[in-house]
C-alpha cells in the first residue's frame, strides 16, 4: 500500500465509517427514546389528569429528543460524506503498474 492510499484511509475513511457508525447508534437509542416521549405526551393530553406545567415538561423532552435524532442524522450524513470523499479520493488515485 502506497502513502497516498495510506492517507486517504486514515484520514478520511477510518474517520468516516466511525462517525457514520456511532451516529446511527445514536440515532436509533434517541429515536426511541423520541417515540417514548411521544406517547407519554400523547397519554398525558388524552387523560387531562396531570397539570398544565407537568405537560409543558413533557413536550419539552420530547423537543429535545426530536433535536438529539436531528442531529444524530446530520451527523450521519456528513460522515458519509467525508466517507465518499475518501472513497473518491481512491478511485481517482493513477493505477500502479508493475511495468514501467
Amino acid at each position: 500500500m502506497n502513502l497516498r492510499k495510506a492517507i486517504f484511509l486514515i484520514t478520511l475513511i477510518i474517520p468516516g465509517l466511525a462517525v457514520v457508525g456511532t451516529s446511527i447508534y445514536w440515532f436509533n437509542r434517541d429515536y426511541t427514546a423520541l417515540i417514548a416521549a411521544e406517547n407519554r405526551v400523547e397519554k398525558m393530553v388524552a387523560t387531562n389528569q396531570p397539570s398544565d406545567r407537568q405537560q409543558e415538561m413533557a413536550y419539552h423532552r420530547a423537543l429535545a429528543h426530536r433535536i438529539n435524532v436531528f442531529a444524530d442524522g446530520t451527523w450521519g450524513l456528513l460522515g458519509g460524506i467525508i466517507t465518499a470523499i475518501g472513497i473518491q479520493g481512491l478511485c481517482y488515485l493513477p493505477r500502479e503498474t508493475k511495468y514501467k
